[in-house]
């Protein structure tokens, strides 16, 4: 518990970068004269003692003396600071200072997100009944409980959401593919994933062209050849119109599916354009999986490899990581169902295909794609690039966010307006 002497105006506060709870080794070197000495070694063990009624109780012990406690408080834009020795609201402690510049360890900077839970907590008990709180022996890991995943915490970056209503597209045709007759070599399509989720993402899903065996039955690729790079390793096979019009775009897919990605210390300038290319080129793909679509759906040899990497998308694909699929030809379309659930409100975001609503599977974000949950293999193209974006965002938190009513006023409000002018809401 926090020492009887604390106070709220014994906090020493420390900014966080904008918009987030990250608190950086310039900063904190920006208020505090006190550094690591140049020569010599000065040990320093922390330990994560407890968190309760939002504040993060530290351990912290410098060479030979004794424990001191450090106390930590994560708002919005601030990290306040407290000791039991020395710390006021115009002087951090060296115990304070040590503490904070020993979790930054390697790194020149730390993330408090984790201990960021404003209003979660039962001011009486300084426990909650939404937080699972696990204990190691120097740590403490601070998480949602299963049943509250996706709880919006105020200030958390929500997604734009597009004022242009999208026109749904049209289902389209599906190609009635029929196996070869004279031959056991087929020409297929593989969709070549790799996390999108992830902050060094090598590429955006694309697809590829490539060469299979079939079984004698033909009705599944048996083995496989190889990737289709150019229009050369295609000399051999009688192509129709549909399969040289679906390779062209696969090339043209390829070209732009390579992700730039930041380089270290790179000027922001620099990163600006990276960006702006990135998303530029994930808007053109989008646009020609929507070509794709037409020539694709309905095809009886079809499959999905996560690549793991540009580089690995060369020579012959490996047959553990190609898995078949089918990809469907209808338009989904985004709702969301909307529950009052007492103290807070759930958000839950589903797919309506033709007059049903489905459920998503979480555990792959596919870009361009869903997957619902009972079909994970059977990929929906969505409608726009907007649909995307926001089936991404929800897809890290298992397609809800919960909302306690007293954080629901203010930006998540405004968001659930955003949404309602442009989805179907279900009331439940």
């Amino acid at each position: 518990m926090l020492d009887k002497n604390i106070s709220s105006t014994n906090f020493f506060r420390l900014p966080f970068t904008p918009n987030t709870r990250i608190l950086t080794e310039n900063t904190l070197n920006q208020y505090s004269e006190i550094r690591k000495p140049k020569r010599g070694y000065l040990p320093i063990k922390i330990r994560k003692i407890s968190f309760s009624n939002e504040l993060l109780v530290m351990g912290v012990i410098l060479d030979k003396e004794p424990e001191e406690m450090v106390y930590i408080k994560v708002t919005i834009s601030e990290l306040l600071v407290s000791c039991s020795v020395d710390t006021h609201e115009n002087y951090l402690s060296r115990y304070a200072y040590f503490a904070l510049n020993q979790l930054m360890y390697y790194h020149t900077e730390y993330d408090f997100e984790d201990y960021y839970w404003p209003g979660f907590f039962d001011q009486e008990t300084g426990g909650s009944k939404y937080l699972m709180i696990h204990k190691s022996k120097d740590n403490l890991h601070v998480s949602s409980k299963v049943r509250y995943k996706g709880l919006y915490k105020p200030g958390k970056q929500l997604p734009i959401v597009s004022a242009n209503i999208m026109e749904l597209r049209k289902a389209v045709h599906s190609i009635q593919e029929q196996p070869p007759r004279e031959t056991h070599t087929v020409l297929g399509f593989c969709l070549a994933d790799n996390n999108n989720e992830r902050f060094r993402t090598n590429h955006y899903p694309f697809l590829i062209p490539y060469i299979g065996i079939l079984n004698k039955a033909k009705t599944e690729v048996r083995s496989f050849t190889t990737y289709v790079l150019n229009e050369m390793q295609l000399s051999e096979i009688d192509l129709s119109d549909e399969q040289q019009n679906l390779v062209e775009i696969c090339f043209d897919m390829k070209k732009i599916a390579l992700v730039a990605n930041p380089e270290y210390k790179e000027d922001a300038h620099r990163l600006a354009e990276k960006q702006k290319q990135n998303q530029n080129n994930f808007n053109m793909l989008f646009e020609l999986w929507q070509k794709a679509l037409p020539l694709l759906s309905g095809r009886l040899y079809t499959h999905y490899s996560y690549t793991y990497g540009m580089r690995n998308v060369k020579g012959k694909p490996r047959r553990s990581y190609m898995t078949p699929c089918a990809f469907n030809n209808e338009t989904p379309e985004i709702c969301f169902l909307w529950k009052d659930m007492g103290d807070y409100y759930k958000l839950q975001l589903r797919l309506m295909l033709q007059g049903r609503i489905h459920p998503l599977q979480y555990y792959f974000n596919t870009a361009f794609f869903a997957m619902l949950s009972y079909s994970p293999r059977k990929y929906v193209l969505l409608n726009s690039v907007d649909d995307s974006q926001l089936v991404s965002y929800f897809q890290r938190s298992q397609f809800q966010l919960l909302v306690l009513k007293k954080h629901y006023d203010g930006d998540f409000k405004d968001f659930v307006d955003q949404l309602r002018r442009v989805y179907s809401f279900i009331n439940k």
